[in-house]
């Protein structure tokens, strides 16, 4: 059960940084909702179970009992393993991703702080981006939508790393 619940929770920071970021930075958001569902609902969801029917290990009668008053199954090492390391380089590479669309497309990291109000109105149609161009709203939701698949792919296969 202690692998299932750390493979759960590595999950939860690059599902939190990106709307934090979007809040905090302005910036256009990184990561959707429903792309957060897919995340819980599908590539948490299966591996997780999977994990608790696994084969016991070969030594597991020899050990001593855990003491449940002492010995928690999320102590804070498990906290620090899942969400400071695991849970960061999932982020990271889906931070990496994002900043890579948009820089493709013409809208440098630097260029995104701030942006989020002006990227988000429909009523704007001419965003420029580091480089001038102007951006239709209708035009600028395809590198956004395309930033939320590329952050859900990164997390999935850094996921698949961590199994």
């Amino acid at each position: 059960p202690k692998k299932s619940i750390a493979y759960t929770l590595t999950s939860n920071i690059p599902e939190i940084t990106p709307f934090l970021l979007f809040m905090v930075a302005d910036i256009p958001l990184p990561l959707g909702t429903v792309t957060i569902l897919c995340i819980d609902l599908g590539t948490d969801m299966i591996p997780a179970i999977s994990m608790a029917y696994e084969e016991a290990e070969a030594d597991i009668m020899k050990r001593v009992p855990r003491n449940p008053f002492t010995d928690k199954l999320v102590n804070e090492r498990l906290i620090s393993v899942t969400y400071g390391m695991i849970g960061m380089i999932q982020a990271a590479a889906g931070f990496f991703t994002y900043t890579v669309i948009l820089a493709e497309n013409g809208f440098w990291p630097s260029y995104l702080f701030g942006l989020r109000r002006a990227w988000d109105s429909p009523a704007i149609n001419d965003l420029k981006d580091s480089y001038g161009q102007e951006w239709t709203y209708r035009d600028r939701k395809i590198p956004e939508y395309t930033c939320h698949t590329s952050f859900f792919v990164s997390i999935v296969v850094v996921q698949w790393a961590d199994l």
